[in-house]
């Protein structure tokens, strides 16, 4: 069972690839490595003892998902790719608004053309905005103040 891990490179990204490499799952990560570097899968795979594969895409390319979701019988998506930067959002809204949600809706569109129907997706606890209490609940009120959490927001949405 292939899983595809957008965004694979980053932090989160490379630690959930190791374990599932470890767990016996097949790997594949599309990351733009603009937040990231592949040196991180390296390690991935030299901590694991297995491979997995690489393809350098933006999800903002939708002949490169193709691809991607051709060359692979992927099973689930795990998708972390996106923009992070709270105060980034803020300087340059659109930017944010444009790569996370038109590059999750391209994911969701390639996942739907190859009959792909499993997505697991990172928000973030953003999406709280400033919460009455922590841990925060599944329940906490919703009101993220900034683009970031905001798109975060209307992707739970759309994915809902």
């Amino acid at each position: 069972m292939t899983i595809l891990v957008t965004g694979g490179a980053g932090y989160i990204g490379s630690h959930a690839c190791l374990e599932l490499l470890k767990a016996g799952y097949d790997v594949a990560v599309a990351d733009n490595l603009s937040n990231s570097k592949e040196e991180s899968l390296q390690r991935v795979q030299e901590l694991a003892g297995r491979s997995l594969i690489f393809h350098r895409t933006d999800l903002l390319d939708r002949p490169g998902l193709d691809a991607i979701f051709s060359a692979h019988a992927i099973h689930t998506v795990i998708h972390f790719a996106g923009l992070k930067a709270v105060g980034e959002s803020v300087a340059f809204p659109l930017r944010y608004y444009h790569n996370n949600i038109t590059g999750t809706l391209m994911l969701c569109e390639a996942m739907q053309a190859h009959a792909v129907k499993n997505i697991i997706f990172s928000s973030s606890a953003t999406v709280s905005g400033d919460p009455e209490r922590v841990p925060i609940r599944e329940d906490a009120k919703l009101g993220p103040p900034n683009p970031y959490g905001r798109s975060k927001l209307m992707l739970e949405e759309i994915l809902r």
